[in-house]
């Protein structure tokens, strides 16, 4: 069992995140000192709660007075940068939970740049849509070759690959053994031309899928889908981390699957 911080220490931590005036007031000090009048011009805040939040900080000796105005101490510095940047990887962890929430083991070394809010679609109660909207587009936007994974099989995606077919895309492309069973029953169209078009190589990996991936020339697309294959959220980046990353993820998947043409007969033949 890990050790947690002492009954002091949880004692500071507490009062740091006790109210948003707390952390403004720090982030006014660690650009300049200011005195009391000072910051609450810039804080909203009274100044009987500036002149409370100057004394809990005293106390801790993160902040000094001197000569009227309040300055941060190296360690006061060193607490705010550091209680700024947990601020940061909540607010982050807050808008990717949807997309950590749904990706399993793969998260393991997911590279930062797909956690980056601004990369990021989820959908929503207002707009459940959203990622697969987005998905679209972005495969609408494929430029060279495509390598794609995915755990589901739609007429919008089928639809979509068509379209890159007909600009001479080549695509690889792994699915599972339930995504080819519902193409067999669904779509079987596309599943012909997954298995005859000269521009498509189509594989089956040899068990269940649980997120979707796509990358082109230079751009990387992580989807993250819930219990019910539902797509929860897309992260995409052009980060050559994450295209790394992305190349890792399917290379991996592709020495795990069979050619489409070596599983279909045996799955014709079963029952």
């Amino acid at each position: 069992m890990a050790d947690g911080p002492g009954d002091i220490v949880f004692e500071d931590c507490k009062y740091l995140t006790g109210s948003p005036q707390r952390f403004a007031v720090l982030a006014q000090l660690r650009e300049r000192p200011a005195r009391p009048t000072e910051l609450c011009d810039s804080v909203d805040a009274t100044r009987t709660t500036i002149q409370r939040i100057l004394a809990g900080f005293s106390e801790r000796q993160w902040v000094v007075k001197r000569d009227g105005e309040y300055r941060l101490t190296v360690t006061g510095q060193r607490v705010f940068d550091r209680y700024r940047a947990l601020v940061s990887e909540v607010e982050q962890a807050r808008a990717a939970g949807p997309l950590a929430a749904h990706l399993g083991p793969i998260a393991a070394d997911l590279p930062a740049d797909l956690l980056d809010p601004d990369c990021l679609t989820t959908s929503s109660e207002q707009n459940p849509l959203a990622a697969v909207n987005r998905f679209t587009d972005w495969i609408h936007e494929a430029e060279g070759d495509v390598r794609a994974i995915s755990p589901i099989v739609t007429s919008v995606f089928n639809d979509a690959a068509v379209k890159l077919l007909e600009t001479g895309t080549h695509i690889e492309f792994i699915i599972d053994h339930s995504v080819l069973e519902r193409s067999a029953s669904d779509f079987s169209d596309a599943l012909e031309r997954g298995l005859e078009h000269e521009n498509i190589d189509t594989y089956v990996h040899d068990t269940t899928l649980d997120i979707g991936l796509a990358l082109d020339r230079s751009r990387v697309c992580l989807a993250a889908y819930d219990d019910r294959n539902n797509l929860r959220a897309i992260a995409e980046s052009d980060a050559t981390a994450a295209y790394r990353w992305a190349e890792t993820v399917f290379d991996r998947h592709t020495e795990r699957s069979e050619p489409l043409a070596a599983v279909l007969p045996v799955q014709e033949n079963n029952p």
